[in-house]
C-alpha cells in the first residue's frame, strides 16, 4: 500500500496529534482519575494496547498455530497418507 515507511510514519504521528488536540479541546473537563488529566494519555494507552495485541498475535501465536509447508503432506506413523 505504502512504498515509504516514513510517510506512514508521518501520517500516524500527524493523526495522533490532531486526535490529542480534539481531545484536549472537547474533552470533558471532569476528571475521576489523575491519569484522566494527562491530555492524549487515552490516546496513548489506546495505542500501546493495539500495539500489545499485535505483537502478542504475531510473536507468541503465530508459534503456536503456524505449521510447517507440507504439514498435511507428511506421511504420519502408519504410512497412510493417501487418503482414497
Amino acid at each position: 500500500m505504502f512504498k515509504n515507511k516514513k510517510r506512514v510514519y508521518l501520517l500516524l504521528g500527524a493523526v495522533m496529534a490532531v486526535m490529542a488536540v480534539v481531545e484536549v479541546l472537547f474533552a470533558h473537563p471532569h476528571y475521576h482519575m489523575i491519569w484522566n488529566s494527562v491530555p492524549g494519555f487515552d490516546l496513548l494507552i489506546g495505542f500501546a494496547g493495539a500495539w500489545v495485541l499485535i505483537l502478542l498475535a504475531k510473536v507468541v501465536m503465530a508459534k503456536i498455530l503456524q505449521r510447517d509447508e507440507n504439514y498435511y503432506e507428511s506421511s504420519g506413523k502408519d504410512g497412510g497418507g493417501n487418503a482414497q
